[in-house]
């Protein structure tokens, strides 16, 4: 079920001012543009809550603000392609790229046929399902609108110019490998092809079919940046192809493209399930309706206009991920690259970036949509059957193993804790459990000596820290199912974190093999023993026993002015780390380590401080 929820201005994360009047959608609220520039890594294209299709103009690629494929300070883009990551800080996905022109292309000296296009801010627009850009030299305007696992086009050429449309399987945001590619026309309207290949994931399947409203005049393949015939072999690496289309009839160009990592049967049948007709104007308004639905699953009162946008923003960047994988027939690629069948009604979910989430976004979950969290689970498991792990951060159909921690283990248990439970829970423990033991980045150490050596392996007090919660979670969870066993193994391990506190600085630090602290110790320097931090801001970095970490720093009072000084010491870091921003002292908003540490003033009796801090940081 889903549950709806009213949250005043004071207690989600607006700030009031003055009362606005009337209440427009929370969809005009929505600024898709938000998180576009600086290191945001977001995109402004179409795409439906939780969809399986991002459809959105690419702009860079090969640099850390291409993760979206789109930044804000760019004044030309290379196309618009299907799949995007949405604030990552990761490169991957831009497959299947269209590009509308009104000229013939022909390869350049280096082969390139898709030349940017330029255009200006002025001449675009975004809203949620939506998306429109004025290509300015060639005066198409572009506009695109999605399904869970449709993008649509509509291409309006100048009525005095022929219009020409390339599809480009060799477009990547990355420097990725291609395994394979394939276009190939399965009728006078369709054109459908694959591309496989190997980047931040291995083996990433994407099938598409693509349906045009008017019939292909002409078509010309490329393979290696060269032309071929169409009689030629079309199996092969960087393909390219340059569709010609009738434009006398002053109509525009409505392309309707369907995706799957399964088949190009079953993209076929995604387009055909979702999008009967090439009525572009219907499926926007179908995709806006149901951005206002989600949207309204929490009703802000109070605020001005601008703490609305902001706030209905991040309800947007909240709902665009995790992201569909599975067929409108239940079909999916699991990590062992079969194909999984899912009972009529469930879907598959993939794109967890579980360090970025667990704190908070996935609580969030947990009060609004309770059907979206069974489903993630049921994922998680499916990824846990299918590779023996629970996931750390997948994509696509495999395991990027990127970040820190073991959080599916707090994801299943918060759920389970607050009686989300439709789930196999006996499973869901032992997965937890195996996956503690197997992780990566230190669990044989911390298991065996308490602690992961500062000289062995990288992000070492980080990792130790966050094992240590997750523990906490699987035995919690562990003993309200009755499993005391179980729940006394975890919650002993759960105090590891006191084998890497210093008590002389009062900071955690990393501890080499023979048991001694890595020297010199400077805490406002990035250092190999955390993870996109300082010693700083995983200073306070265990919530599962703040009472414990209280006594550790010499009682309440100790532990507050230790507390209010991250606030209040120099906002130097010593060392390059771009994921360290928005630092009030050493607190850095603008990354995950930090978000937790105003409320800890809570758990030692100032609940006022916590409020003040809070609205400071907003």
């Amino acid at each position: 079920m889903k549950q709806k929820k009213l949250l005043f201005s004071a207690a989600v994360f607006l700030i009031c001012g003055s009362c606005t009047t009337g209440m427009l959608s929370p969809t005009d609220y929505v600024d898709p543009f938000i998180g576009t520039g600086f290191h945001g890594h977001t995109y402004p294209g179409a795409t439906m809550p939780f969809g399986a299709v991002q459809l959105s103009p690419d702009t860079r690629a090969g640099n850390w603000d291409a993760c979206a494929g789109y930044h804000y300070d760019d004044t030309s883009l290379k196309g618009f392609s299907h799949t995007h990551l949405s604030g990552t800080g990761c490169i991957d996905l831009g497959d299947i790229l269209l590009r509308p022109t009104t000229t013939n292309p022909e390869p350049d000296a280096e082969g390139n046929i898709c030349h940017p296009a330029t255009f200006s801010h002025r001449d675009e627009e975004a809203t949620p399902g939506y998306y429109s850009v004025i290509l300015k030299d060639e005066k198409i305007k572009a506009e695109l609108t999605a399904t869970t696992h449709v993008g649509m086009h509509r291409y309006t050429f100048p009525s005095d110019k022929p219009a020409f449309v390339i599809i480009d399987l060799e477009h990547l945001l990355d420097n990725e490998r291609i395994y394979e590619a394939s276009i190939e026309q399965m009728a006078a309207d369709e054109i459908a092809g694959m591309r496989r290949t190997g980047g931040w994931t291995d083996n990433q399947y994407v099938y598409f079919a693509a349906r045009f409203s008017k019939p292909v005049q002409n078509i010309r393949f490329l393979k290696d940046k060269k032309e071929i015939r169409v009689e030629d072999e079309l199996e092969g690496e960087h393909l390219q192809a340059v569709l010609t289309f009738d434009n006398t009839d002053k109509m525009p160009l409505v392309v309707k493209v369907g995706l799957s990592q399964v088949s190009v049967e079953n993209a076929r049948e995604n387009l055909e399930h979702e999008v009967k007709d090439f009525d572009f104007d219907a499926v926007c308004a179908a995709a806006r309706s149901e951005w206002g639905r989600v949207l309204s699953s929490i009703t802000v009162e109070g605020g001005r206009t601008g703490d609305l946008k902001n706030f209905y923003t991040a309800m947007y960047h909240v709902m665009v991920v995790p992201n569909t994988v599975s067929d409108v027939n239940g079909r999916y690629r699991r990590h062992n690259m079969q194909i999984g069948q899912l009972p009529k009604g469930k879907v598959r979910y993939s794109t967890f970036s579980l360090w970025d989430t667990f704190r908070a976004w996935n609580p969030l979950m947990t009060l609004i949509d309770t059907t979206l969290v069974n489903g993630m689970i049921h994922s998680f498991l499916d990824i846990y059957d299918a590779s023996g792990e629970l996931p750390i951060w997948p994509l696509a159909s495999g395991e990027t193993g990127t970040m820190i921690g073991y959080h599916s283990a707090s994801v299943i248990a918060d759920a389970y804790l607050k009686g989300i439970r439709g789930f196999d829970a006996e499973k869901a423990l032992e997965a937890m459990m195996v996956s503690s033991e197997k992780n990566k980045k230190g669990a044989d150490y911390y298991i065996k000596y308490g602690f992961i050596p500062s000289n062995i392996k990288r992000e070492s007090v980080s990792c130790l820290l966050e094992f240590a919660y997750d523990d906490w979670c699987i035995a919690r969870m562990a003993r309200e199912m009755g499993r005391e066993d179980v729940y006394e193994k975890y919650i002993g391990r759960s105090q590891n974190y006191i084998n890497v506190f210093d008590g002389s600085t009062k900071f955690f630090r990393g501890k080499r093999l023979d048991g001694n602290w890595e020297t010199p110790f400077n805490p406002f320097e990035v250092g190999r023993a955390y993870t996109e931090a300082t010693a700083w801001q995983y200073r306070f970095f265990v919530p599962h026993d703040v009472n414990g970490m209280v006594q550790l720093f010499g009682g309440k009072e100790a532990f507050v002015a230790a507390l209010d000084s991250i606030f209040t010491v120099d906002s130097k870091v010593d060392g390059e780390l771009s994921d360290i921003t928005g630092l009030i002292g050493q607190y850095a908003h603008g990354n995950e380590p930090s978000h937790h540490i105003a409320y800890l003033y809570d758990y030692v009796g100032q609940p006022w401080k916590t409020q003040e801090m809070t609205r400071r940081l907003l």
